[in-house]
C-alpha cells in the first residue's frame, strides 16, 4: 500500500514515506509482531530523515534485545486510558468507590508532574523526585493515607501500561510510603452520644435558612446511622441507595443488612436494630418515595439515594461537616478529653469501641468495618483489655 508520493526503503523492515501534502518524511518500522511503528522525522531533508529513521530502528532493536517493550507511551496518555477504564467500571457498577479518589489524585497530582514522561522511564528515582515535589507543593509531608491513595492511583496507570505492553513487570518501580502517620480521630463517650442525638432533635429549628434546616434534619438521621453501623462517613454512606438496604434472614430471625461499596471492596454490614427507625424517618424526608412502611420500602429496591434532604437535594460532605462541626462547637464537644478533635468520621471509632466493649472479636469487627484484622489490632488492641475488664478479671465468664 502506498502512503505517500514518495517512498525510500532503508532496511527490509524500515522505510521513509512522504505523504501527499506533507513536507516532512515519516519513518515506518515493522515490528517483530507485525505491527508498524510510524514516527515523523520532522524534516524534509532526506539525509537527515534517514538518520532519524535509523536512530529509531536501533533504539527499538536495543529495547527488544533487552526484553523491553518495543514501544512506550507518555504517562499522561496511559493515565487517560486508566481513568477511562475506572470510570467505565464505576458506571457499570463493578468499580470500587475508591476509583473516584484515584482519578482525583491522577488529575491533581500525578498527571501534572509525570504527564510528559515516558511511562517506561518511570523508575524509583522519578518517584522519589515526585515525592519531594509533592511535599514542596503542599507545604508539608503528606499523611500515609494520602500517599497510599496516590500509590494506588499510580499502580492503576502502571497496570494499564503493562496490560498494553508498554512496560514490563520486572521494571515497575517499588512504591514506598514515608508519609506522616495519621493520628487517629477522637471518639465520643456514650454520654456524649446521648447529648448529641438529643440536641439533633431540635437542631433544624435553630436556623431560618431553609437549606441549612434541611441539612440539619438529614444530619440527625445520618449521625445515628453512622454511630450504629460503622459505615464510613462520606463516600460509603452517601453512596448508598435504598436498593443497598435489605433484610437478611437466619434461623427465623431477620437483620438489617447494608450492602456497602467500600473504600477497598464491597461488603455487607449488619446494622443495629434501632437503625430501622432512623432510616424510616429519613425516607419520609424524600417526597419521591411513596410507600406504606419500611418493609415496602425495602421491597421496592429503589435507586433513590438514602441521604437526601426534604428539598430534594442529595446531602453533601461539606454541608454535613459544616452543620455537625457547628453543633459540636455549640455543645463544646469539638475536642475530647484526650485532646483529639472529633468529626463525623469519629462515629466509626465510636462504633468500633462499642463493639469491642461488648466482646466482639477484632476479626468480626474487621469484617463489619471493611478493614484488615491487622489494622483493627493496631488501632484498637490497646483498648480491648480495658473495655473488657469484667471478662479479663473473671467476674464475667465467657461462654
Amino acid at each position: 500500500m502506498s502512503y505517500g508520493v514518495n517512498s525510500i526503503q532503508i532496511h527490509k523492515k524500515l522505510r521513509l514515506d512522504k505523504r501527499a501534502g506533507s513536507d516532512n518524511w515519516y519513518a515506518r518500522l515493522t515490528l517483530p509482531n507485525g505491527k508498524r511503528l510510524v514516527k515523523t522525522t520532522k524534516t524534509e531533508d532526506v539525509e537527515s530523515a534517514k538518520e532519524v529513521a535509523l536512530r529509531l530502528y536501533y533504539e527499538v532493536d536495543a529495547r527488544i534485545q533487552n526484553k523491553l517493550p518495543a514501544t512506550t507511551r507518555k504517562f499522561g496518555d496511559v493515565a487517560k486510558h486508566a481513568i477511562a477504564r475506572m470510570e467505565t467500571e464505576i458506571r457499570e457498577g463493578v468499580g470500587k468507590q475508591a476509583y473516584r479518589d484515584y482519578v482525583q489524585a491522577l488529575n491533581k497530582w500525578l498527571i501534572p508532574y509525570f504527564g510528559g514522561t515516558d511511562i517506561a522511564k518511570l523508575d524509583l528515582a522519578a518517584v522519589t523526585a515526585f515525592d519531594a515535589w509533592r511535599t514542596a507543593q503542599s507545604g508539608k509531608v503528606p499523611a500515609q493515607s494520602t500517599i497510599n491513595n496516590h500509590n494506588a492511583a499510580l499502580n492503576r496507570v502502571l497496570d494499564e501500561a503493562e496490560l498494553n505492553g508498554w512496560i514490563v513487570k520486572s521494571l515497575r518501580p517499588t512504591l514506598l510510603n514515608k508519609g506522616v502517620k495519621t493520628e487517629s480521630r477522637g471518639s465520643f463517650t456514650v454520654d456524649e452520644y446521648r447529648t448529641i442525638y438529643t440536641a439533633l432533635r431540635s437542631y433544624h429549628k435553630q436556623t431560618l435558612n431553609e437549606k441549612s434546616a434541611a441539612t440539619r434534619e438529614t444530619l440527625r438521621n445520618y449521625v445515628l446511622f453512622l454511630a450504629n453501623t460503622g459505615v464510613r462517613h462520606g463516600t460509603e454512606a452517601l453512596g448508598l441507595c435504598w436498593r443497598n438496604v435489605e433484610w437478611y434472614e437466619r434461623d427465623g430471625e431477620r437483620y438489617l443488612a447494608i450492602n456497602v461499596d467500600g473504600k477497598t471492596n464491597k461488603r455487607t454490614a449488619i446494622a443495629r436494630d434501632r437503625v430501622v427507625d432512623f432510616l424510616w424517618r429519613q425516607a419520609q424526608l424524600n417526597s419521591r418515595i411513596s410507600v406504606e412502611d419500611f418493609d415496602a420500602l425495602i421491597a421496592a429496591k429503589l435507586d433513590e439515594p438514602v441521604f437526601t434532604t426534604r428539598l430534594g437535594a442529595v446531602a453533601t460532605v461539606p454541608n454535613l461537616n459544616r452543620a455537625f462541626n457547628a453543633l459540636l462547637d455549640e455543645l463544646d464537644l469539638k475536642t475530647g478529653a484526650d485532646g483529639r478533635t472529633r468529626t463525623l468520621y469519629s462515629w466509626r471509632h465510636f462504633y468500633a469501641t462499642q463493639d469491642l466493649e461488648r466482646g466482639v472479636s477484632t476479626h468480626a469487627l474487621s469484617r463489619q468495618l471493611g478493614n484488615s484484622t491487622e489494622m483493627i489490632d493496631r488501632h484498637y488492641s490497646k483498648y480491648s483489655p480495658l473495655l473488657n475488664a469484667e471478662v479479663h478479671s473473671g467476674r464475667i465468664k465467657v461462654k
